[in-house]
């Protein structure tokens, strides 16, 4: 159990961000919803935005950008890429549900960025039939829960797992027969 909680501290510490996206598509869901408050380092640059004389508001820039800059260099703040979230929403997958908001509260945008089934290559495996335990290209590691019998999986081989219903998990090797499968890190 502490080696799980270290995982996803590990994971959750490395996924606390800025998300940088689509400014102009941000700006206006900004306007139609409450957004979440941003660091206050970064929400300082933004406000320089509205200053109208260009001195003022260069003098802003001046002093915003460079305690932004030091924030990033703390890892107080972390700028990330849309891909950057998709990699961690993927490397989480099976270890937690939705609704922790670590990417944005906008519960709509969650579920339709929600990943559903991830593929990967088989790198290693062992058990027996109806207890198999695999190990994934990306170092996951996944445990049949049911008692399918399905063929010894081969090393190379493709594993599709999908979410199925009350937060459980299916896998199929290579297209085969599902299986009831659970991630264990």
């Amino acid at each position: 159990m502490a080696r799980h909680h270290r995982l996803l501290t590990g994971t959750f510490a490395a996924a606390i961000a800025v998300l940088a996206a689509g400014g102009t598509a941000h700006a206006q869901d900004a306007q139609d919803k409450p957004a979440a408050p941003l660091p206050e380092v970064f929400a300082k640059v933004l406000d320089c935005r509205a200053i109208a004389d260009p001195t003022q508001r260069l003098a802003c820039f001046d002093a915003a950008v460079p305690a932004l800059a030091q924030a990033q260099e703390n890892k107080e703040v972390r700028v990330v890429t849309r891909e950057d979230v998709n990699r961690t929403r993927r490397g989480l997958f099976g270890l937690v549900g939705s609704g922790f908001g670590l990417f944005g509260d906008d519960k709509d945008e969650a579920e339709k960025e929600e990943l559903k089934e991830i593929t990967g290559v088989i790198k290693s495996f062992s058990g027996e039939p109806g207890s198999f335990v695999f190990t994934l290209d990306d170092g996951s590691v996944w445990a049949q829960s049911d008692t399918t019998y399905i063929r010894k999986p081969q090393p190379g081989k493709t594993i599709t797992i999908r979410r199925a219903a009350l937060g459980s998990f299916k896998a199929s090797v290579d297209g085969g027969i599902g299986f009831k499968i659970k991630r264990r890190s």
